[in-house]
């Protein structure tokens, strides 16, 4: 299966928009699921969890809990290293 990186753009993006615009974000984060192995990092959800506040003011249980919910089961975390 071919491997996604997935940045923090997108989940902030399924984490502010209204409901009916969420909907479209969810249906292609299901898509994404179903063909690919997804990736993200430990540094996306940090800035996923600091811009939702500064920006756009979303609680920061909403945000933990679209990462234990929606990204942590689905999606594997990578560390940072140096190589």
């Amino acid at each position: 299966m071919n491997k996604i990186f997935i940045d923090t753009n997108y989940f902030i993006y399924l984490n502010v928009q209204e409901p009916e615009q969420r909907k479209l974000y969810n249906n292609f984060y299901s898509k994404l699921l179903e063909k690919y192995d997804l990736y993200t990092d430990v540094l996306v959800l940090d800035e996923l969890i600091f811009v939702s506040k500064k920006k756009y003011s979303v609680p920061y249980n909403a945000s933990i809990d679209l990462i234990e919910n929606d990204i942590l089961p689905y999606v594997a975390i990578l560390g940072i290293t140096k190589k």
